[in-house]
């Protein structure tokens, strides 16, 4: 916690030479803007350093408010890249590109000034940086299933078989370390520790690990084969000696799991249908059949939401002749974690589809803004948006998508129909019947000319090799490319632009 007692993002500093006053140093989380945030002058007692201390700063946007340790900007979970400099705004002093995070784990040098970094789950803020051996947990293995039919796939929209743990505890287990095995050394597989974003399970939370031999595809994928005559699974701790928790199932039909006759308890039973991610004592709802029927995901100007903000968005189509209320219903941007957002019950008649009709949400990660603003934002490069009932299981609907344009969405060509295609003028809550589609549809066989990331503050990645061209928004040649697999836009200033590639595609950039 910081001195407000909140748990914010931060930075420590670690001094290795004489006394140093931080005072006047920049800190930034862009490369372009290395003066984003200076330190002030206000508090020497905050911003002097000793030789050897340490000096951690809240990356929490208060820093009008709560004092010279607070930044004016925030850290991305996703990773990013951070910046101190010297008080002449030019001098990198030390930087670091992060990788995705995981709650309540850090990443840092493996010692002091080290070069090499990692992430650590004994965090060690205003101290050296230290890992500790971890010790073996109480988990349980809960439920497996060797022949999945369909209930629940993984991120590659895969069926493929799983085994199930259970975190039981008030505090988060990090399962990097741990080994998982099948019918024999109990030392088969390591779960890898390098993702402990994949790796990590929550309180009182579940966590599949896919047996596919998939390992290019993360953490969270086995080499483990599940025999539906049989077997027996077993999770062993970081130690490789102590047994954590095993579980031994007889012959199963396909689609059905054998697990904890509740999560946890020492009585395996045959579960139809499975229970991946929930409790094994879930309650399935069967939910309405509304569709998921238009999707944007990079908003300009095309629809702006109740705050006059441009926000991505979803819209729901109703093909029945009564109204469905969608509260208690769940979306999520991640396949592993259909409980991303639960649509709020507050008030019913805001997230009530009419009957034939459509109803649009905001996935712009506002919470505070009302019950149609979803808690994530949704990406227009490899997304994916899910619908699910009540439960927290069962899948109303989903789309993902490889790339998608500014100011175009990705809907059914007609409402509920099952043919998607992209609409370059689009029809949030409204009928999709009249939209103007776009040249390229979901389905077509030729590939399509994409980039990313998109906003971008450097360097985008074309999806196949073109000769492009860069305008900006004005219309005006801005630079051209041969033959480019990459497109550096590190010295363009912020701004909208447009790449073509030789076939005539058009993308909208925003430079950040």
């Amino acid at each position: 916690m910081d001195e407000f007692f909140e748990f914010d993002d931060w930075i420590e500093i670690y001094n290795s030479g004489g006394i140093v006053n931080l005072a006047g140093y920049y800190l930034s989380d862009d490369q372009l803007n290395l003066t984003k945030h200076q330190i002030p002058a206000t508090d020497p007692g905050a911003t002097i350093m000793l030789p050897g201390s340490f000096k951690v700063v809240f990356a929490d946007n208060d820093n009008l408010t709560q004092g010279a340790l607070h930044l004016n900007f925030t850290l991305s979970a996703n990773g990013e890249n951070v910046f101190l400099t010297a008080p002449d705004g030019v001098t990198i002093i030390d930087s670091i590109s992060y990788p995705q995070m995981a709650s309540d784990i850090s990443y840092g040098r493996a010692c002091e000034a080290c070069a090499s970094w990692q992430y650590f789950n004994n965090v060690t803020y205003s101290a050296p940086n230290l890992e500790l051996p971890q010790t073996s947990a109480l988990l349980f293995l809960n439920e497996v299933q060797p022949e999945n039919t369909g209930i629940y796939h993984d991120p590659e929209f895969e069926y493929d078989p799983w085994i199930e743990v259970y975190n039981p505890n008030t505090n988060q287990i990090n399962l990097g370390g741990y080994y998982l095995s099948v019918n024999g050394n109990p030392t088969q597989w390591l779960i890898p520790a390098n993702e402990p974003y994949n790796t990590v399970i929550a309180p009182n939370s579940f966590k599949v690990f896919w047996c596919d031999n998939d390992l290019a595809f993360g953490a969270t994928h086995a080499p483990l084969v599940l025999n539906s005559a049989g077997g027996t699974a077993s999770l062993t701790g970081p130690d490789g000696i102590t047994p954590v928790s095993s579980l031994t199932w007889g012959a199963l039909s396909a689609g059905q799991s054998a697990g904890c006759s509740t999560d946890g308890a020492p009585t395996i039973t045959t579960f139809n249908p499975a229970t991946p991610i929930n409790t094994n004592t879930l309650i399935f709802i069967t939910p309405k059949p509304v569709v998921i029927n238009e999707v944007m995901a990079d908003n300009i100007v095309t629809f702006a939401d109740n705050y006059g903000q441009f926000d991505d968005w979803v819209e729901i189509y109703n093909p029945l002749n009564y109204d469905v209320s969608l509260a208690g219903y769940f979306m999520s941007d991640d396949s592993n974690n259909p409980r991303r957002w639960q649509i709020p019950a507050t008030f019913v008649d805001s997230v009530t589809v009419p009957a034939l009709g459509w109803l649009t949400f905001f996935i712009d990660d506002s919470g505070s803004q009302g019950v149609r603003h979803a808690s994530f934002n949704l990406n227009n490069n490899n997304e994916f948006v899910g619908l699910y009932s009540p439960d927290g299981l069962t899948r109303v609907d989903e789309i993902a998508w490889v790339h998608m344009d500014a100011d175009t969405s990705l809907g059914r060509q007609t409402d509920g129909s099952p043919e998607w295609v992209n609409f370059i003028v689009t029809t949030p809550d409204f009928s999709n019947n009249q939209g103007v589609i776009s040249i390229q549809e979901m389905n077509a066989s030729k590939e399509i000319f994409s980039v990313y990331p998109n906003p971008t503050r450097g360097i985008v990645q074309c999806s196949k090799k073109s000769n492009i061209r860069v305008y900006s928004i004005q219309g005006n040649l801005v630079e051209t490319f041969y033959g480019a697999l990459q497109i550096n836009f590190s010295n363009y200033g912020a701004g909208i632009y447009i790449v073509t590639d030789e076939e005539g595609n058009k993308i909208r950039i925003i430079k950040e």
